[in-house]
């Protein structure tokens, strides 16, 4: 088992943390990933210590599960979100 951890940080536009996050759940895009075959956790937080960022921790079997996972339908309606509430990402992803 290979297991693929990943921590998105998004600098979300100025007050909008809480509403992406929000919007993300609603749409019903996070419960659809955590329904993906390999997807071991999918969690958005806010951050204490950096106001309008959000911190997506995931974790995959391994990497054909998370290419799958980017193809997936509902990654649009996240890309979506992204692109309304969110100005810069970084990712970190440990092997």
């Amino acid at each position: 088992m290979e297991n693929l951890i990943l921590h998105v940080y998004y600098t979300c536009k100025p007050g909008m943390a809480q509403t992406f996050v929000k919007a993300v759940k609603d749409c019903g895009a996070q419960a659809k990933v955590h329904a993906e075959d390999g997807c071991f956790q999918y969690d958005y937080s806010l951050s204490c210590e950096q106001a309008d960022t959000v911190v997506l921790m995931e974790r995959w079997r391994d990497a054909a599960a998370l290419e799958k996972h980017m193809a997936q339908p509902h990654m649009g309606e996240i890309n979506a979100l992204k692109q309304q509430y969110v100005d810069e990402v970084k990712i970190e992803r440990y092997e």
